[in-house]
């Protein structure tokens, strides 16, 4: 069911796979990806879903303020409201992921141990499908 999402993001919950699925539609001015970051959100809360499919591949390129303000801001706002574990699946372009590979001011996914959010890096969409989809099942089993 999409939702009344900006236009620069479409926002679908797939409630067969238990997944939220956000689209960035094109690149963004920060102010847009703070109040579309805040709406996803509100979308996870809406639906209690802690899995996340974020499409960027549309965005022109990852800035190392933007995730900076993720790390600082936004993610530590998600567990509170969702009260476990989230996991985010980001799809990005070939050019995009070699870019936050060999940007220094982007830090390592190993940063992210034992924080109540996971992030996975993707460029394949049915891989990081099923990396949800692992998390998902891993969640019920442990639950």
């Amino acid at each position: 069911m999409p939702s009344s999402a900006p236009a620069f993001l479409a926002i679908e919950y797939r409630a067969d796979l238990q997944i939220l699925i956000g689209r960035w539609m094109r690149s963004v001015m920060p102010f847009e990806l703070h109040q579309g970051y805040g709406k996803l959100l509100d979308e996870a809360v809406t639906y209690k879903c802690r899995y996340w499919l974020v499409d960027i591949r549309r965005r022109s390129f990852v800035d190392g303020n933007d995730v900076a303000w993720m790390m600082e801001t936004f993610y530590p706002q998600v567990q509170p409201r969702l009260g476990r574990t989230t996991y985010l699946a980001y799809l990005m372009a070939p050019h995009q992921l070699a870019g936050v590979l060999t940007d220094s001011s982007i830090p390592d996914l190993s940063v992210l141990e034992g924080r109540p959010y996971q992030l996975q890096r993707f460029t394949d969409e049915a891989a990081a499908l099923e990396w949800l989809q692992q998390c998902y099942e891993h969640d019920t089993v442990t639950s």
